[in-house]
């Protein structure tokens, strides 16, 4: 069993990366009539297929002046293009290959202002002659689901509120409980009311799933029943909406549409979210079903998971906090 566990673990390993990963950010802004600023963002993929904007034909850019911004990548042009953008088409080539999205924002010199998320190669958008609110909403609702379940720390710590509760009642309280917490704090970075200090969240985010493990172990060992405390998860919750303020704050809100953007995305955090425990409870409701021994070895291993992948969650991103620390100074 702990030689599963442990193959099991080192498969899953490479998925401890992937909620690192930032989107791309495509900005052009127009100065005067057909003159643009361009700004593109990437992350660095080292040994991976680099996203790359495609700008219209008959559209002329000077040389790049590119950059490091973090663990991104900027590039900067001046961008002339005589009919201007109206009418014409965007799109990125390489996200497909990534496994990233990108977010593009365009400003134009009449005050329009467009956002739209672009998440796989062949993704056109044909800038258009008055936004659409609906749109945005369906973009950004998209965009709260893919990252709940692409963000294996928030599924892991997902599944340890289901273990947790000994009831739907219970998970009911812990999954609302956890609900208001991120919601709170995501709402308040993007609106800006506090700062964005995603320094040491995602250390916490590994803290918070280590936590639950623990509590799991020690109840399951001790043959106790097992007690929500609403309140910590609540607390919990609010470490986790730092997180999602993190990745909404690299992709921005579309300036003409701020709440709808920003309620579509919790929205589809917490579709996702529903999901996934609505599954993992069908699944764990079978194996009851099929043998009395299945289901508390499922369990058994999700909690070893959960601890497993939380202990190296914590010395990753502690060793990557202290190495920016001694960088800074």
């Amino acid at each position: 069993m702990n030689r599963l566990l442990i193959l099991a673990l080192l498969c899953l390993a490479p998925l401890s990366f992937a909620h690192k990963l930032a989107p791309s950010l495509l900005e052009i802004e127009e100065q005067n009539s057909g003159v643009y600023q361009v700004l593109w963002r990437t992350p660095a993929l080292s040994g991976q297929v680099s996203p790359e904007p495609v700008f219209p034909d008959g559209c002329d850019l000077n040389a790049p002046v590119s950059m490091a911004a973090g663990t991104s990548i900027e590039w900067r042009w001046t961008m002339r293009c005589p009919q201007g953008l109206t009418g014409s088409t965007l799109q990125i080539r390489g996200l497909t290959a990534s496994r990233t999205a990108a977010l593009l924002k365009l400003s134009l010199a009449d005050g329009r202002q467009y956002s739209e998320l672009i998440r796989r190669d062949g993704q056109l958008f044909r800038v258009p002659t008055v936004p659409g609110t609906w749109h945005v909403v369906g973009q950004y609702f998209v965009l709260g689901v893919e990252h709940i379940l692409i963000g294996f720390d928030h599924l892991l710590f997902v599944t340890g509120l289901l273990l947790l509760a000994s009831g739907w009642r219970q998970l009911l309280i812990t999954v609302t409980a956890f609900t208001l917490g991120h919601s709170v704090t995501l709402v308040c970075v993007s609106l800006g009311i506090i700062p964005q200090v995603s320094l040491w969240v995602e250390l916490a985010i590994a803290a918070t799933i280590l936590y639950l493990a623990l509590e799991l172990s020690y109840k399951t060992l001790a043959n106790q029943a097992r007690r929500v405390r609403w309140p910590v998860i609540a607390a919990f919750g609010l470490i986790h909406g730092l997180g999602f303020a993190s990745v909404l704050t690299e992709l921005g809100l579309p300036q003409n549409d701020v709440v709808a953007g920003l309620v579509a995305f919790n929205i589809g955090i917490e579709a996702g979210q529903i999901l996934f425990v609505g599954l993992l409870a069908a699944v764990l409701s079978l194996l009851r079903r099929l043998s009395q021994v299945a289901e508390p070895l499922a369990r058994g291993a999700a909690v070893y998971l959960m601890g497993g992948m939380a202990v190296f969650w914590c010395l990753d991103r502690g060793y990557g906090m202290l190495l920016s620390s001694f960088y800074f100074f």
